[in-house]
């Protein structure tokens, strides 16, 4: 299962949700409101939690990540996903990728 949370909002994943994810971001974006988008992954092995915004920190996980976890983060990591202003279209492309 893949969970997107934007600020109070959340949706499962699929590809068809991509026009919420953009339409929901641009929005808040122009009511100059801070964007917060968590990204929960649980899946087999994996039991991830990444964010990208202004949100407020929650804390590790406390413990190290497997190697599908690891390979999850590297490639959000790659995508720059974080990087300021916050871009649905990348957000998009790394949950599209990863589904």
């Amino acid at each position: 299962m893949i969970k997107v949370i934007i600020n109070e909002q959340d949706r499962i994943w699929d590809s068809s949700q991509a026009g919420w994810l953009n339409g929901t971001i641009n929005e808040l974006q122009k009511a100059g409101e801070p964007v917060c988008v968590r990204v929960l992954i649980e899946y087999g092995d994996i039991n991830l939690c990444l964010s990208a915004g202004i949100c407020n920190n929650s804390g590790g996980g406390g413990r190290p990540l497997n190697t599908h976890e690891n390979e999850i983060v590297e490639y959000w990591s790659r995508l720059d996903v974080e990087a300021p202003p916050l871009n649905g279209g990348k957000l998009v492309a790394f949950l599209n990728s990863i589904k």
